[in-house]
């Protein structure tokens, strides 16, 4: 006869199998899968003729983590889930949280993290410029050299252009010569839709700017039936704008057709074609650009003739030879800063550059995509997460080939608030519940304002979460929920949203 209480001393072993399978909420029935009842059997029965083994005890606050899942979690959905003392690291609740799925844009996390450990939060990219035949104010060819900052927008690299002329710079009388070499990019990753105009899709390179795209901008007229005013935002001789925007009568924004050819010489040639109201709000929009190095390099040569310093020749690419003379360095803004921006408003661009960077910077030029994530591989390593745990393909969480499980999320997080040398730069990047960045508009309650700091995923069917909080009984917690529909053609959904309100409800300190 098999006693009651040895039973009992079972049930951690069948609770640890259940957490290690993928939670889901199927059928009418609303009830998570757990492992195929022969499964089960065999589980007690080499338990019960085996020497006893004792695994972790359930999580104290399991129980009411499964009451929030039956209640916010929908059918035919999963989770990977789990919430942990911020002081202890002691598990508090957590359901499938070994298992993989596609975060989203939390991937960033994992990024950055990983770049304020390998680059330190001081770490500052440069712009070099190299100069021949200098003499008296005049250079002959300018070589402009990117090492990949991800953050060179138009204000950056005016401010380099004064920075040239006051070294007395008046003349260059052969060519710009941008060059590109450091990084060998590949193309943004997006399995959900074909890369198109938008500025999420932007090439990257070793000498970008302004995140590779560019804004346009539409004024109405003042009449109706006349052509608005069509600005390009920075103006340059790259790229040249045709095509026509009526305005018409009240407030519609701007709707527009866009397309575009190349030219022989690698200009791009934007046509532009739609309507605005004439009480419509100026609103610009973004599309990328598809040549980073001449964008950059003829925005630069605009620059200079703005500071009235003359230049006899063109934009061309190519490499600075080793002969050249190094003429000035321009750097970054620090990469604790360029997190910042980074997180908050979950730039893809930055992502990817930094993540070449980190390649080049740790494995040799030319900075691929490969070499950073081997570098992200290593610092996943160093913070006790298995191979098992995740698989990425890129850096910034667009492709749905990432996975990667809570419990490894929550590592990475714990490491990262561990080290001094970078955490206060690492938490000040993440949002702010209902303040800033990519969660201004969520957890906007007064109940739930300030009592996260977090990073932010989200992909058709994919809502995910990471970064710490504080309990309503006042006790901080770093999580990772991860939502994926398992629906044909999902859509956009907010289940991880729901599911960490209702955990932020949940009093805490009792646990200890």
């Amino acid at each position: 006869m098999i006693s009651a209480e040895r039973i009992d001393t079972l049930m951690p072993e069948l609770n640890s199998a259940r957490n290690s399978q993928m939670y889901c909420r199927v059928g009418a029935g609303r009830r998570p899968r757990t492992m195929l009842f022969s499964a089960k059997v065999l589980v007690i029965l080499i338990a019960l003729f085996s020497p006893p083994v004792w695994t972790h005890a359930e999580p104290p606050l399991n129980s009411q983590l499964d009451l929030i899942l039956r209640r916010e979690l929908p059918s035919d959905h999963c989770i990977s889930i789990q919430v942990a003392d911020f002081n202890t690291g002691k598990i508090l609740m957590e359901r499938a949280s070994d298992q993989p799925l596609i975060p989203a844009s939390t991937l960033k996390v994992v990024t950055t993290s990983t770049a304020l450990q390998v680059l330190n939060p001081d770490f500052r990219f440069a712009t070099e410029i190299y100069i021949d035949g200098a003499r008296n104010g005049s250079v002959g060819n300018l070589y402009i050299r990117g090492l990949g900052d991800p953050h060179l927008v138009s204000e950056e690299l005016f401010r380099l252009t004064r920075d040239l002329k006051d070294r007395g710079l008046a003349h260059v009388r052969g060519d710009i010569v941008v060059d590109e070499s450091y990084f060998n990019p590949g193309k943004p990753l997006d399995e959900n839709e074909k890369l198109g105009f938008r500025a999420y899709h932007a090439p990257y390179g070793a000498l970008s700017l302004n995140f590779n795209s560019i804004k346009i901008i539409a004024v109405p007229s003042s009449k109706l039936g006349e052509d608005a005013q069509i600005i390009m935002d920075p103006a340059s001789e790259y790229a040249r704008l045709e095509g026509r925007v009526k305005t018409v009568k009240g407030s519609k924004p701007l709707q527009t057709d866009i397309d575009r050819r190349v030219t022989k010489d690698g200009h791009e040639i934007i046509s532009v074609n739609g309507s605005i109201g004439s009480d419509a709000p100026i609103k610009g929009r973004y599309i990328n650009m598809l040549n980073p190095g001449l964008y950059a390099g003829y925005v630069f040569k605009e620059f200079l003739l703005r500071e009235d310093i003359r230049v006899d020749g063109s934009v061309i690419k190519g490499n600075a030879p080793k002969n050249a003379s190094s003429y000035m360095d321009f750097y970054s803004i620090p990469l604790g800063a360029l997190v910042y921006w980074l997180n908050k408003y979950s730039n893809n661009f930055m992502a990817e550059q930094i993540n070449m960077a980190m390649g080049a910077q740790v494995h040799g030029a030319p900075g691929t995509r490969e070499k950073g994530l081997a570098v992200i591989r290593k610092h996943l390593e160093a913070c006790g997460v298995k191979e098992a745990d995740y698989s990425i393909s890129e850096a910034s969480g667009l492709s749905r080939n990432n996975k990667i499980s809570a419990a490894a999320m929550v590592k990475v997080l714990l490491n990262t608030a561990y080290d001094f040398s970078y955490n206060a730069e690492f938490m000040a990047s993440l949002s702010v519940a209902g303040t800033d960045g990519t969660m201004k508009e969520k957890f906007t309650d007064p109940q739930f304002r300030r009592r996260l700091r977090a990073k932010t995923g989200t992909l058709r069917g994919v809502n995910a979460l990471a970064g710490f909080g504080v309990s309503i009984d006042n006790r901080p917690f770093v999580f990772a929920a991860l939502v994926n529909s398992n629906q044909k053609n999902p859509g956009f959904i907010n289940y991880a949203d729901r599911i960490m309100k209702a955990i932020l409800q949940v009093p805490m300190k009792s646990t200890k």
